[in-house]
């Protein structure tokens, strides 16, 4: 069963920004990153599952080829995300999103 996917507003300037920062550093390199995290919601449709549930039911799942991560609650059969943001961020960055 495919859940819905339901994306909190911080999470487009979380996408422009990094998309920006990536672009800068290589030409195409934002839209991989871009369609790195668009594959990666798809696995999120499919099984949201597939992290295990951390602080305030929170689940925090690392996408490929890039060190972001993406963090999301199941809420009846839709995935809000809250945040994608660099693994190395502070917690606090995106908790009070939740």
């Amino acid at each position: 069963m495919n859940y819905s996917v339901r994306f909190r507003p911080e999470v487009i300037d979380d996408l422009d920004q990094a998309s920006k920062w990536y672009e800068e550093r290589r030409k195409g390199l934002g839209a991989e990153f871009l369609a790195t995290c668009k594959e990666a919601v798809g696995k999120l449709e499919e099984n949201p599952e597939r992290a295990a549930v951390g602080e305030r039911g929170v689940r925090s799942m690392r996408i490929s080829r890039f060190p972001y991560v993406i963090h999301y609650r199941i809420e009846s059969q839709i995935v809000v995300i809250f945040a994608i943001m660099f693994g190395g961020r502070d917690s606090s960055e995106w908790l009070d999103r939740v």
